[in-house]
């Protein structure tokens, strides 16, 4: 049975993905497979009450209490429930029980424990996001709960932008949502600079850049599907859409370069996470070859 794995410190904000991971398994018939690694960090034993060193067994038996409860939740009624303890690296724990089964998405906050930047804002996700080889969903706390009624996917006419059509068709097909398809153009970072300023007929440019876009989305939109082209800045372009057509979840074709996160669109994807107020889903290039 194909699963959704749900990464958890015992914070109130890593259970935030608790209602969207549920969401998600009753919508693409999935399991939840609920997960804790366990650090070597001190303050995670003091927190709970484990003295640092403790045997494996004592780690496990306090953990697994704490995931045993977590699966009897009410949003969770109904669903097939397992949960995994590890101890070691985060990542490297996660990468391997995602990739162990038949996963579908990874769903994890962008805080962890007290507010520290342990998923998203730390080394975990960019850590994960380069080498995973499916979809991570992305939840900030606060952000809304389910339904799905809009995702937006943003496209640049890359193969890396593209391995979000097919994961992004799937979500909004078994939630009955509508896809948004946004190209974003940006007529100045094209148009050749020199000393004296832009070189070249901006309007011009624009309208070359305008066609261009809209004839591939336009060939690119199936069906159903919602597409624009607007110009700008592309962080404060996806975020201002999604905001204004009240999408639910912003959908991005990923690849990792280096030390941070890396969108086809540019070096974007990372600055978006950070940015948007709703959901993001993260679809890594390699999931597409899998």
């Amino acid at each position: 049975m194909p699963r959704i794995v749900v990464p958890l410190d015992e914070s109130e904000n890593s259970e935030q993905a608790l209602p969207w991971a549920a969401y998600l398994a009753r919508k693409l018939d999935c399991s939840v497979h609920l997960v804790t690694v366990w650090t070597h960090d001190e303050e995670i034993w003091l927190r709970a009450g484990i003295e640092p060193g403790a045997p494996l067994e004592r780690i496990a038996s306090a953990v697994g209490e704490y995931l045993d409860k977590t699966s009897r939740r009410p949003e969770l009624d109904g669903l097939r429930v397992t949960t995994e303890v590890r101890v070691g690296k985060v990542a490297d724990h996660v990468r391997e029980i995602a990739e162990a089964g038949e996963t579908r998405y990874v769903v994890l906050t962008s805080h962890g424990r007290g507010g520290v930047r342990r998923f998203v804002q730390g080394s975990v996700a960019d850590a994960l996001v380069r080498t995973l080889k499916v979809p991570v969903i992305v939840v900030r706390p606060g952000n809304a709960t389910p339904p799905v009624e809009r995702i937006l996917l943003t496209l640049d006419g890359s193969e890396t932008s593209e391995c979000g059509l097919g994961p992004a068709r799937a979500l909004a097909g078994a939630t009955g949502a509508t896809l948004h398809l946004l190209r974003v153009v940006n007529p100045l970072a094209e148009l050749p600079f020199t000393t004296m300023g832009p070189a070249g007929d901006l309007g011009e440019l624009s309208a070359q850049l305008f066609k261009a876009a809209e004839e591939y989305l336009a060939q690119a939109a199936r069906d159903g599907e919602v597409w624009e082209v607007r110009a700008g800045r592309t962080l404060d372009v996806i975020t201002d859409y999604a905001r204004e057509k009240a999408c639910d979840g912003i959908a991005m074709g990923t690849h990792g370069r280096g030390g941070v996160l890396r969108l086809a669109l540019g070096s974007t994807a990372d600055a978006v996470m950070r940015a948007a107020d709703r959901v993001v889903m993260l679809v890594p290039e390699r999931s597409a070859r899998a």
